[in-house]
């Protein structure tokens, strides 16, 4: 991939904060804040561009946590019918994202992937880790009263610009591999930064799509809650 990445972490980072300073001017707030994890609980997907750039950075100990963690996605598969359950799962049974530290800090912060950046909370960080599911009616009522549905993506109290934007430079980072390849890789964040570091992942998807494809199969990853492959081109099999 030659995407320059990190240009773009910059240029949306700068993007964000001056949504942030207009919000904040109008007397908005946000309350992320180092090692407030409770978010780090959802299932976070990413290109394989984000994935790259992740993958350079981890030592040998933060490899081996993100494959326990990748291991621990697999052997759960079969237990979700959809991917209402998956997510649902994920959240009680999986564990926290292997890219924490002991205090719940991110060690990936630099280069955290888009759909990381773009999550900002305007309620306070315990309702992040919320399972809505076993709130009572009386209290989903006074949570969806308490939002600013001109920022928030509802019925959630995270900010819905920057989600919009991330979302569509993924579009556009799908897009250009699927100019260059014929198909596009999408996937679970953990998922795609262990193909590419254990795997080479990246060098796999230059040689084509069968290579690809046999290297999810052999994995064990060619599910659709963990990557989706989209087919666009001649190249496909």
């Amino acid at each position: 991939m030659n995407d320059d990445i990190h240009l773009q972490f910059t240029l949306f980072d700068l993007q964000v904060r001056e949504w942030l300073a207009a919000y904040r001017s109008r007397g908005g707030r946000i309350f992320c804040r180092k090692g407030c994890s409770a978010c780090c609980s959802l299932a976070v997907n990413c290109t394989l561009s984000e994935a790259q750039a992740i993958a350079r950075t981890l030592s040998d100990a933060q490899a081996a946590a993100v494959r326990g963690h990748v291991a621990r996605l697999v052997a759960h598969l079969t237990a979700a019918p959809d991917l209402k359950a998956w997510l649902r799962l994920h959240r009680t049974a999986i564990g926290r994202c292997p890219f924490l530290d002991a205090d719940g800090a991110c060690v990936i912060y630099a280069v955290r992937p888009f759909s990381c950046r773009a999550l900002l909370a305007t309620k306070e960080s315990h309702w992040c880790g919320v399972d809505f599911a076993g709130l009572t009616a009386a209290e989903k009522e006074a949570f969806v009263a308490s939002l600013d549905t001109t920022v928030v993506a509802f019925p959630m109290h995270y900010v819905a610009a920057t989600q919009e934007l991330a979302r569509e430079l993924e579009i556009r980072a799908s897009r250009r591999m699927a100019e260059r390849c014929g198909f596009s890789l999408y996937g679970n964040l953990p998922v795609l930064v262990q193909l590419e570091r254990d795997h080479r992942l990246s060098e796999l998807v230059a040689q084509g799509e069968t290579a690809t494809v046999r290297l999810l199969e052999r994995t064990a990853v060619d599910h659709p809650f963990l990557v989706v492959l989209e087919r666009t081109g001649p190249n496909s099999i």
